[in-house]
């Protein structure tokens, strides 16, 4: 009997966990007069990757999805199992490798694909040259910001979990104020735990959310990864595992830029003039 409800505990700890987010993220609605919604956080990051959906996602697709393909090519087909039967230096090298061009080539795909979201935001046409050319500009810096915000969330995290979570919510849209505004690195993250005051229970929702949709549509990947017997059904995985990642990819940026631009729309008025210095 007690195994059982031990069971029932642990199954209802999710659905318990989502529903004192919704609650508190409610809370927090009715306390702050300005809007913040997740329904319209999503609806904007898909519209914005509509209008900009070549170069959102032939971006994603270079700097996020194919390297990190290329990693797991490298590793095999089954990359997890052969971690365990790989000499350590063949596995850290490649883990090293591979962080590495997700520091460098990633970094530089996402402040694209954000000033390519914030253009679309504040109507402006597309422009992949001047976005790119952005992108160049402040790679240096924006590899700074990632790199601060990783030492700062893991360290958080290593201390009950709780001080990570915070640091995370407090930051997570550094990157497109740093394209958007270029203040500098510190001031960068100053800016963004601003916007974020007082949305931070309804930011969480929305990723507890997104969380669950991408275990979900990962989970699904892995499962016919691991299912895939023969080579042609292995390199269809590979495929299907690609094009999620060049989604996902794009989805993250459009989506921290909708909140920077709804936060920002929402406190400070409308930022379509402000937006103007972004490609000066």
């Amino acid at each position: 009997m007690a195994v059982i409800l031990m069971l029932v505990v642990l199954l209802a700890l999710p659905f318990l966990f989502i529903a004192a987010l919704i609650f508190a993220a409610r809370t927090e609605a009715r306390r702050h007069p300005w809007r913040f919604r997740i329904t319209d956080v999503v609806s904007q990051s898909f519209s914005t990757i509509g209008r900009a959906r070549l170069p959102m996602l032939a971006t994603s697709l270079v700097t996020i999805a194919l390297p990190a393909t290329a990693l797991q090519t490298a590793l095999g087909f089954d990359a997890t199992a052969r971690m365990f039967t790989m000499p350590d230096e063949q596995v850290l090298t490649a883990l090293g490798i591979g962080w590495l061009v997700s520091l460098l080539v990633g970094t530089l795909g996402e402040v694209v694909m954000i000033a390519i979201a914030l253009d679309v935001l504040a109507g402006r046409p597309v422009q992949f040259g001047p976005a790119l050319a952005q992108g160049l500009r402040l790679l240096l810096p924006a590899i700074l910001v990632r790199l601060l915000l990783w030492v700062g969330v893991a360290l958080g995290l290593m201390l009950f979990i709780i001080p990570g979570l915070v640091l995370m919510l407090t930051w997570a849209i550094v990157l497109p104020v740093l394209v958007a505004e270029r203040p500098g690195i510190f001031a960068s993250f100053a800016r963004s735990g601003e916007l974020l005051r007082g949305a931070r229970w309804r930011l969480l929702l929305l990723f507890a959310i997104v969380f669950v949709a991408w275990s979900l549509f990962g989970g699904m990947g892995q499962g016919f990864a691991l299912a895939s017997q023969t080579s042609s059904a292995r390199i269809g995985s590979i495929v299907i595992q690609t094009l999620v990642a060049t989604l996902t990819g794009a989805m993250g940026a459009a989506g921290l830029s909708t909140i920077y631009h709804q936060l920002k729309s929402e406190r400070e008025g409308l930022v379509g003039e402000d937006l103007e210095a972004v490609f000066a």
